[in-house]
């Protein structure tokens, strides 16, 4: 008999045992997924900023180490110092032909002016 109730007790503490497992994993198993899930989201969404980080470094490290980028922008430099100066040239050949002009309506005034009175 004793035999048979320590059999008894075997079984219910293994049942009970089983029944615990089986509540704890109910209970903790919903969030353990959400985190899982959550984990590989992030892990994903890490990765492709990762990627995307190198593909921009490479492109920047592309434009850095390129020689003719470095070239056209000395000639950058260079023809936009040639175009000021340019510039200033013509806005100086502007003033000029505007005293120019006004001195020969003036001198056109004064030639009118000398052709009336003698007339």
């Amino acid at each position: 008999m004793a035999d048979l109730e320590s059999e008894n007790k075997t079984l219910d503490d293994a049942k009970n045992v089983q029944i615990l497992a089986q509540g704890l994993t109910e209970l903790y198993e919903p969030p353990l997924a959400s985190i899982h899930s959550h984990l590989k989201e992030l892990t994903e969404k890490q990765e492709a900023v990762s990627e995307i980080l190198s593909a921009e470094r490479r492109k920047l490290n592309d434009l850095q180490s390129d020689a003719m980028l470095d070239a056209l922008l000395a000639d950058i430099a260079t023809i936009k110092e040639r175009l000021t100066t340019i510039s200033n040239s013509m806005m100086g050949l502007h003033k000029r032909v505007q005293s120019l002009q006004t001195r020969a309506a003036n001198i056109e005034k004064v030639a009118l002016n000398k052709a009336s009175n003698k007339n």
